[in-house]
């Protein structure tokens, strides 16, 4: 059974919700990779990679990338306040202005896209690709963001090779961010040792790991191809909007909840 495009929607968007839900408070913040709540932030690896996935995807058959690119950045504003005061527990300042959320990430992303396939400028290509990847460095899940929907459009006609493609990025990012918590001149053996003295440091292992289960749900999405517009239909306006609206809106129900309940 291949899995509609708004069913990998609607997968992601339960798994960001149970990833947020820990930031109410700062007390549950720092217990995010203790028991239970490593779980909810292992699910939530689930959201990122399926919606850069989408929107590698969502280029290519838009009919207006003007208007793609405009609704990403009008969202993308509207979520900053409240991203930053949530996430940071802090309104916007001095020390936390810079941290811009993910579909900021997949704003500078679609911009990259566009830069690689129509700027035809070889100069310009390089700085518009330069531009984009400095922007995005600022951005949640940052280059390894970019370096995914890249991956997605390059493979965008291989279900094998965009879910190979994917998986080397994540494997690689697990990597990088699972050995930065032991010493560099650290051997096997002595990863077990820190593991067992430190459970933590299991439950990040999990984290890590739990960024290729998306690949599942995209391995699955019934639609690839040039040609795979026609296989679903015009999405309607809730499917279209539903997470641009959604995303903010979540943020913005949490916050008010930590406001005025919590």
């Amino acid at each position: 059974m291949r899995l509609s495009t708004n069913t990998l929607k609607i997968w992601a968007i339960i798994a960001m919700v149970c990833d947020h839900a820990p930031y109410l408070t700062e007390a549950l913040k720092a217990h995010y990779y203790d028991t239970p709540w490593f779980l909810l932030h292992a699910f939530g690896r689930l959201t990122a990679p399926v919606f850069f996935y989408l929107l590698a995807l969502g280029y290519r058959r838009t009919r207006d990338a003007n208007k793609y690119t405009l609704r990403l950045l009008v969202f993308a504003l509207i979520t900053y306040v409240p991203y930053v005061w949530y996430f940071y527990y802090t309104p916007p300042n001095s020390m936390n202005f810079h941290e811009l959320n993910v579909i900021f990430t997949m704003l500078f992303g679609l911009l990259l896209l566009r830069a690689v396939h129509e700027v035809r400028s070889v100069p310009v290509k390089v700085l518009c690709i330069v531009l984009c990847l400095i922007g995005g460095y600022w951005c949640d899940y940052g280059l390894y963001g970019l370096a995914l929907i890249l991956v997605c459009d390059a493979c965008r006609g291989s279900r094998g090779g965009t879910v190979l493609g994917m998986a080397a990025v994540m494997m690689t990012y697990a990597y990088v961010r699972f050995s930065s918590v032991f010493t560099s001149d650290a051997g096997p053996l002595e990863y077990f040792v820190v593991m067992d003295a430190n459970p933590r440091i299991i439950h990040l292992a999990v984290v890590m790991l739990a960024h290729v289960v998306p690949l599942i749900l995209i391995a699955g999405h019934r639609v690839w191809g040039e040609g795979a517009a026609v296989i679903e239909e015009k999405p309607a306006f809730l499917a279209k909007w539903g997470f641009y609206i959604f995303y903010p809106a979540h943020i913005i129900v949490l916050l008010l909840i930590r406001l005025f309940v919590i």
